[in-house]
């Protein structure tokens, strides 16, 4: 006979409640056209999540890899490590990232005023009433602002670390990480096909009956994922979707790349830097910076942009100029076909989107993954949730552009008084009438909630609205004294006195030397493990 504590335990007892996050598929085989970042990562997570599934990367050798941003947000480390289970040993000594702790933008007001995106919460209201300013907000922005990260040197020369508990991204050198992700393909068991794909033959239907290579081979499969790029080889060209350019927001359509040496400092930041015609990214690399004018062709040619970069950053002779289109297909999955990164879209640049949405797109593909290819209601969730991020994410980037005042120029004099912002001009709104957006979480995530944001949600609204001073209304007195507040801001003046940079940290092998990394990801309790994957 029970005892009623076995009663009690019985009652409790939810495990049952732990349904799979990825249900299995009927699909059978997965041919996924291109290599590349996004090719490899949803072979990686199909493989993981979907071990059913047969999967096969077609890609060419002859065709180059083009990788637009090495700059990625913070949704990326749990990712490649919790959820696909990349070893991060081995990740950092044959991709050599380095550590991201938010964006240093040159923009918003006219002068050498900058303020920090950073990926810690903090006390923006509270700085923005006291200084005016929120390079002050918090500990990592602070750290930001003396080019410092959160290892802290203690008296006996050991370092404590505060990265479990302070969330970061990585700078990735794209070569690196291609050729990494290709050796982590293939240990897994994954094949990788050396084709190239001349065409694509419909059936009937309009499905995609197989793909036909240069060399002869015929590929079919059950569902054909498309990561061939700004050519969309399938869901553009073959299937012909429909495509919605972003242009009435985002008018930039090229990418002048070059390379500058760091002279041993690397910044624990992206910068972003205002320019006459758009905008430059400096990205920081253990030994050098990856740098890139983002421009408008309508207001600028490669020879004045050229021009402008050598004055303002200093002489390099070897450039790349990417071309490239702001906007996105209609749908993701058409017929048999689904399609990710830049075959599916492109925002731009700015705030690191690119590998983003890649990720969005893949975990979106993993959950919903349709029981067969009839199954329109899975189909039809897919391609709604991937097109409200990405629609969220172009009015997220168009506020940078339109609240701006950095420099009148004719090109920021257009952004000003004709970037579309759509849906975030409510959220820009609702701001002013009750800030902050982060106290009501409001502008945190759409209707669909298949993945949960770490960044891009209202606090990250917030950051771009205190931070451009698009602040119409005098605030309320926070509850938050200016003794306290300056208290606090002693204690992260005081906590960066005793940081590291992260020069110092690769300098002195810190990562491996001092078990940080092992510290880092064998620990459970870090924001790392409590990021939804």
């Amino acid at each position: 006979m029970s005892t009623l504590s076995e009663h009690i335990d019985n009652a409790f007892d939810l495990s049952y409640l732990n349904f799979p996050k990825c249900p299995p598929t009927d699909i059978k085989t997965i041919g996924i056209l291109g290599g590349g970042t996004a090719g490899y990562l949803a072979a990686l997570a199909l493989k993981k999540y979907h071990p059913e599934v047969e999967v096969t990367v077609i890609e060419s050798s002859k065709i180059p890899v083009i990788g637009v941003g090495e700059s990625t947000t913070t949704e990326i480390v749990p990712f490649l490590h919790r959820g696909l289970e990349i070893d991060p040993v081995d990740f950092f000594r044959e991709v050599e990232p380095t550590l991201k702790f938010g964006i240093r933008f040159d923009w918003g007001c006219p002068g050498d005023y900058k303020f920090n995106f950073s990926f810690f919460a903090g006390h923006q209201y509270e700085s923005y009433y006291y200084e005016n300013d929120i390079k002050n907000s918090n500990w990592p922005s602070v750290l930001m602002n003396e080019n410092k990260i959160p290892v802290i040197r203690n008296k006996n020369g050991t370092l404590t670390s505060f990265l479990p508990s302070i969330p970061f991204s990585y700078h990735i050198d794209n070569k690196n990480l291609i050729r990494f992700l290709n050796k982590e393909v293939k240990s897994r068991g994954i094949d990788i096909l050396d084709a190239e794909v001349h065409e694509v033959k419909l059936d009937e239907r309009g499905y995609v009956a197989y793909l036909e290579s240069k060399e002869g081979h015929s590929l079919s499969y059950d569902l054909y994922i498309d990561c061939s790029g700004f050519r969309s080889k399938i869901l553009g060209q073959a299937l012909k979707t429909e495509f919605t350019p972003f242009t009435d927001t985002l008018v930039t359509d090229r990418a002048l790349t070059f390379d500058m040496p760091n002279k041993d400092v690397v910044d624990c930041y992206t910068s972003v830097i205002t320019m006459n015609n758009g905008w430059c990214w400096k990205i920081p690399m253990r030994t050098e910076d990856h740098y890139g004018y983002v421009f408008s062709s309508k207001f600028c040619d490669e020879e004045t942009a050229l021009a402008e970069a050598r004055a303002r950053f200093g002489h390099f002779e070897k450039y790349k100029m990417v071309e490239f289109r702001s906007g996105r297909h209609t749908q993701a999955w058409v017929k048999n076909v689904f399609s990710l990164g830049n075959s599916y879209g492109f925002i731009e640049p700015l705030e690191s989107t690119a590998i983003q949405t890649a990720v969005h797109s893949i975990n979106v593909l993993c959950r919903l993954m349709p029981k067969t290819l009839d199954d329109q209601i899975s189909i039809t969730g897919i391609n709604n949730e991937i097109a409200v991020t990405w629609d969220t994410f172009r009015w997220f980037v168009g506020m940078h552009y339109k609240f701006n005042k950095k420099l009148d120029t004719p090109f920021w004099k257009h952004c000003r008084e004709k970037t579309n912002i759509g849906h975030a001009q409510t959220i820009v709104n609702l701001f002013n009438q009750r800030p902050p957006l982060s106290a009501g979480n409001f502008g945190s995530n759409s209707q669909f909630t298949a993945t949960e944001a770490l960044v891009f949600n209202s606090y990250s609204y917030d950051t771009l609205i205190f931070g451009q001073k698009e602040v119409h209304k005098p605030l309320a007195a926070p509850e938050m004294t200016k003794e306290e507040y300056f208290g606090k801001l002693k204690s992260y003046q005081e906590l960066t006195s005793r940081s590291l940079s992260l020069f110092e940290l690769f300098k002195g092998d810190h990562l491996f030397e001092d078990e940080i990394l092992e510290q880092l990801f064998n620990d459970t309790d870090t924001w790392i493990m409590e990021a939804d994957v």
